[in-house]
C-alpha cells in the first residue's frame, strides 16, 4: 500500500475495529424511538402500523425502529439520509444525493433510473417509486416507522429490504402551531412553520406547514471555487381532514424544490489505465497528476472536480386522498396518491475526481441534444397509485383480517441519457511533436439517448391474524402481483468528420472544449424497444408466542417470541447495454427470522431483538463489460444483469435502559455477513465469444459487517427549567467500493470504518414550556473520515472517495403554540 494522504483515513481489515464494536453491542443496544416523556419512570409504550393496523410495537413480530416528532427533533433527524446512524441494519452510501438505501444487505447499489429500489418508502401511505428521489425531508411528521426484512405481502414490490413508513401529523381540532429556527455555520438556516385548526364546525380542520433549508457546501472547488455537497431545498404542505361518525378523509398536498449541486469527490490514484493515455481539450495535465492533485487537497478541505456544471435538480409535486368508512365491524379504506416532477436533472456525477474527463456528467450529453434542438431538459415523471383495504375482526376476535387491491401506473417522459468522456466530446493522444491526435468517437462522443418507460402494477393481497389463544398467535398472508414494463428508445451519435482528420495543433485541439457535434439518428441502430411482464407471489408466515401470565413478576413484565418466514421482490426491468435494451428479472428474496421483545424491571428496561437468515435470488448488479477493439482501444459497456445469487445472515439488538428517573441511555447493534453464492460477468471476446468470469469471491458492494450506535440523554429538572444533554455516536464498519472484478484485488477498493459523535444541549424554561433553545455539535472530535465512494480500476484506474462532514455547530429555537 503507498504512503500518501490516503493512509491516513484508510485501513483495511482490522480486527481491533470488530472488536471495539462487539464490546460496544454488548454492553447497551438501542430502543426503538420515539424517546419516552421524562415525566414517566417508565419507557412508553409505542403504537405502529406496519402491519396496516393500530398496534403496539412490542406486541407486532417485525423488527421495526420507530421515531415519534419529538425524538426526529432530538436525534436531528431531517431527512431520511438520517435515519442511518440510528437504525440498527439500514445502511446506504452516504452522501450521495441518491438513497441507495439498503436493509440487511437488501437493497440496490444501482443509481440509474432503470432500477427500481430494494427498499420502499412510503408518505401517508403513498409510495416513492425512484431511488433518486426517496430521501424524504422529515417535513412536521407525527411519525417514522423503519420496518426489516421482507415486506411483501402488505406493501409489494420493492420492499425485498424492508419498508419505510412516514407519517405526516394531522389537522387538529383545535388551533396550534409551530416554528422552528436552526442557525449554524457554512450559513446554515433552516426554517419551519406549521399552523393547523377547525375550520368548520367540528368536521373540517385544515393545516399548513412551511419548511426552507440552505447550507453552503462541506468542500470546495480548488479552481472554480464551486461548492459541493450544500443543501438548498424549499417545500410546502397543504391538509384537511374532514371526519363524522363514519367517515375519516384526509387530503394532502406536497410541493418540494430541490436546487443542489452533488456531493464531493476526492480521487485517489492506483494504476495507470489506457483511459489514462488521452488528455481533453482545455487540459494539458496528465490523468494521474490531476488525481493526485485532488489528493493532495484533502487536508485543505477541498476537491477538483468537472467544470461543467455538477447539479441536482428536481421539482416535485404530491397529492393523496385518504379515505377510511368505519362500519363497526369492519372498516374500508382508499388510498390514492398522484406524484408528478419536473425540472430534472438528477443524472450528473463525477466519477473520476478530476477536472480532465466529464464521465457520468449528464450536462455534456444534455448540451449535445439541446444544440442540436432535441429537447433534453423536459422530462417529466408521473405516478398514480390506487390501494383499497378492508380491515375486520370475526369470530369473537380469533381472527382479525387484511384484504386489499392495488393498482399503480408510472411514466417517465423524455428522459436523457448517454455519457461524454470528454469535455465536448472528445478526447485526444498528444503526439512527440506536440500535435494532438483525436481519438476515435467510440471512446469520445460515446452516445446520447432520449428515453421513455411506462411501469404498470397490480396486486392483490391478503393476510389473516389468527389468535390461537392467549399465548399463541399464527398469521399468515400472501400477495399476487402482476408488472408489466415497456421501454423505448431514440439512439442518436456525432456526425463530426474530425476525428478522421490530420492531427490537430494544440490551440486547435483546445478549442474543442465547447464543441458542439453534429448528431443524427445513429444509422446503424436508430432506437430499441422493449415490453416485458411478471408475475410473482409473496406469502408470509409468522408464529408468535406471547409470555404466558405465570412468566411475569417484579423483573419481567411481559414480551414476545416469534419465528417468521417472508418472501419479497424487487421488480425486474430493462437496461440499456449500448445501443440497445436488455431486459433483467425482478430479485427474490426469503427471509428466515427469530425475534423477541421483551421489557423488565417494571418497564425501565426494553430488550428487543432478532437472527435472520436470507436466500437471495437473481440479484441485479450493474455489470461492467470491455470490447476490445482491433485498435486496441477498449469499449466499456454498464448495465444491469441478474449476475448473483448470496447467502445473508445475520441479526440487530436493541436495548433501552432508563435505570434513574431522566436518564436515557439507547444502543443498537447490527451484524450482515453476506456472502455470494454465485457472481457470474461476462466479457466478450473479440473472435465473438464470451468470456465468463467468476467474481463469488467479491465482497458485498456498500454492506458494511457491523454497525452501532449509542445514545445517552439525561433531563435534569432545575429551578430555571429543563437541561437536557445528548451524546449521540455511530459506527460504520469497512465497506467494499469496487465496480469491475480488479478492484476485488484492490485493498483501495476498501472505505476505512469510522466513528462519529454528536452533541446536543437543549433548555427548556419554567416559564416558557412551550419554547425549546437547543445548541448542537456534530462530529465535535472533527473525525477525518469518507462515507462512501467509487472504485474503477479497470476503468479509470483510481478511486473516488466522497468526504464525510467535518465538524458542524449551531443553534435552534423551536416554539410551539
Amino acid at each position: 500500500m503507498r504512503t500518501c494522504a490516503m493512509t491516513d483515513f484508510m485501513h483495511y481489515h482490522r480486527p481491533h475495529a470488530l472488536l471495539q464494536t462487539l464490546t460496544a453491542a454488548a454492553v447497551l443496544t438501542l430502543l426503538p424511538p420515539p424517546h419516552p416523556v421524562f415525566a414517566s419512570t417508565a419507557l412508553e409504550e409505542v403504537v405502529v402500523t406496519a402491519r396496516k393496523r393500530q398496534e403496539s410495537l412490542q406486541e407486532t413480530p417485525i423488527a421495526i425502529t420507530a421515531f415519534s416528532a419529538d425524538a426526529l427533533r432530538e436525534g436531528q433527524i431531517n431527512n431520511i439520509s438520517d435515519l442511518t446512524n440510528n437504525v440498527p441494519g439500514l445502511t446506504r452510501q452516504e452522501g450521495d444525493k441518491r438513497a441507495n438505501l439498503s436493509i440487511r444487505g437488501i437493497g440496490t447499489r444501482l443509481s440509474q433510473i432503470t432500477a427500481d429500489p430494494g427498499v420502499g418508502v412510503y408518505v401517508d401511505s403513498i409510495y416513492m417509486p425512484r431511488n433518486d428521489s426517496q430521501l424524504v425531508d422529515v417535513l412536521n411528521m407525527e411519525s417514522v416507522q423503519v420496518l426489516r426484512g421482507p415486506q411483501g405481502t402488505l406493501f409489494g414490490k420493492n420492499t425485498a429490504g424492508g419498508a419505510i413508513l412516514l407519517t405526516t401529523r394531522k389537522p387538529s381540532e383545535t388551533f396550534e402551531g409551530f416554528a422552528s429556527v436552526n442557525l449554524g455555520d457554512r450559513s446554515r438556516q433552516f426554517f419551519r412553520f406549521g399552523v393547523s385548526g377547525p375550520i368548520w364546525q367540528d368536521t373540517l380542520s385544515g393545516g399548513i406547514q412551511l419548511d426552507r433549508r440552505k447550507e453552503d457546501g462541506y468542500r470546495d472547488d480548488a479552481f472554480t471555487g464551486q461548492d459541493y455537497g450544500d443543501v438548498d431545498r424549499k417545500s410546502a404542505l397543504g391538509q384537511l381532514r374532514y371526519q363524522s361518525d363514519v367517515l375519516t378523509a384526509d387530503l394532502m398536498y406536497f410541493y418540494g424544490k430541490v436546487e443542489e449541486h452533488t456531493s464531493p469527490v476526492n480521487c485517489f490514484f492506483v494504476q495507470r489505465s489506457q483511459l489514462q493515455a488521452f488528455t481533453a481539450p482545455g487540459q494539458s495535465a496528465g490523468y494521474d497528476e490531476l488525481c493526485e492533485r485532488s489528493e493532495s487537497l484533502l487536508d485543505d478541505e477541498k476537491v477538483i472536480m468537472d467544470r461543467s456544471p455538477l447539479v441536482y435538480e428536481i421539482t416535485s409535486q404530491l397529492g393523496g386522498a385518504t379515505l377510511a368508512w368505519d362500519l363497526n365491524d369492519f372498516t374500508v379504506k382508499s388510498i390514492t396518491g398522484y406524484l408528478y416532477q419536473d425540472d430534472i436533472d438528477l443524472a450528473s456525477q463525477d466519477i473520476d475526481g478530476t477536472d480532465l474527463y466529464t464521465l457520468n456528467n449528464a450536462y455534456e450529453y444534455r448540451r449535445q441534444l439541446a444544440g442540436n434542438g432535441i429537447a433534453s431538459d423536459d422530462e417529466t415523471r408521473k405516478f398514480f397509485s390506487q390501494e383499497f383495504q378492508l380491515l375486520g375482526g370475526a369470530f369473537d376476535e380469533f381472527l382479525e383480517y387484511t384484504v386489499g387491491l392495488y393498482y399503480s401506473n408510472e411514466n417517465i417522459d423524455n428522459n436523457p441519457g448517454g455519457n461524454m468522456i470528454g469535455p465536448g466530446g472528445w478526447l485526444g493522444a498528444t503526439l512527440p511533436d506536440g500535435n494532438v491526435a483525436l481519438s476515435p468517437p467510440a471512446i469520445s462522443f460515446r452516445e446520447a439517448v432520449i428515453r421513455d418507460f411506462e411501469n404498470t402494477s397490480a396486486a392483490a393481497f391478503g393476510q389473516a391474524i389468527l389468535n390461537l389463544s392467549d399465548t399463541w398467535q399464527l398469521t399468515l398472508g400472501g400477495r399476487f402481483h402482476w408488472e408489466e414494463k415497456k421501454a423505448a428508445q431514440v439512439n442518436y451519435s456525432s456526425d463530426s468528420d474530425l476525428a478522421s482528420g490530420p492531427p490537430l495543433t494544440r490551440a486547435d485541439f483546445d478549442a474543442l472544449q465547447n464543441y458542439l457535434h453534429p448528431i443524427i439518428i445513429d444509422p446503424e441502430i436508430p432506437g430499441d424497444e422493449g415490453k416485458e411482464d411478471w408475475t410473482e407471489f409473496n406469502p408470509a408466515a409468522t408464529l408468535t408466542m406471547f409470555a404466558p401470565d405465570a412468566w411475569y413478576g417484579e423483573t419481567f413484565n411481559g414480551g414476545i417470541f416469534y419465528a417468521s418466514a417472508k418472501n419479497g421482490f424487487k421488480a425486474g426491468g430493462f437496461s440499456p447495454f449500448g445501443d440497445q435494451f436488455l431486459p433483467f428479472d425482478p430479485e427474490e428474496v426469503w427471509t428466515y427470522e427469530l425475534g423477541y421483545k421483551l421489557d423488565f424491571l417494571s418497564s425501565k428496561l426494553r430488550l428487543n431483538g432478532a437472527l435472520y437468515y436470507s436466500d437471495y435470488d437473481d440479484i441485479q448488479i450493474n455489470v461492467t463489460r470491455n470490447f476490445p477493439d482491433p485498435n486496441g482501444i477498449d469499449r466499456t459497456e454498464n448495465g444491469i444483469a441478474n449476475a448473483g445469487k448470496a447467502t445473508l445472515k445475520g441479526g440487530e439488538l436493541e436495548i433501552s435502559a432508563m435505570p434513574v428517573e431522566g436518564l436515557l441511555l439507547n444502543a443498537s447493534a447490527s451484524y450482515t455477513d453476506a456472502e455470494y453464492d454465485e457472481f457470474k460477468d461476462l466479457a466478450p471476446q473479440l473472435d465473438g465469444s464470451q468470456l465468463v468470469i467468476d467474481r463469488s469471491d467479491e465482497d458485498f458492494a456498500y454492506i458494511p459487517k457491523w454497525t452501532w450506535s449509542l445514545i445517552a440523554q439525561y433531563e435534569w429538572q432545575t429551578e430555571l427549567g429543563a437541561i437536557t444533554p445528548r451524546v449521540h455516536g455511530y459506527y460504520m464498519g469497512s465497506v467494499f467500493i469496487g465496480l469491475d472484478p480488479a478492484s476485488a484485488q484492490t485493498p483501495e477498493a476498501y472505505v476505512d470504518s469510522y466513528k462519529v459523535w454528536n452533541f446536543r444541549l437543549a433548555f427548556q424554561p419554567l416559564a416558557l414550556e412551550n419554547v425549546e433553545l437547543a445548541a448542537y455539535v456534530n462530529n465535535f472530535t472533527d473525525e477525518n473520515y469518507f462515507g462512501s465512494g467509487v472504485a474503477s480500476i479497470e476503468g479509470v484506474g483510481s478511486v473516488t472517495l466522497r468526504p464525510g462532514q467535518q465538524r458542524s455547530y449551531g443553534v435552534e429555537l423551536y416554539y410551539t403554540w
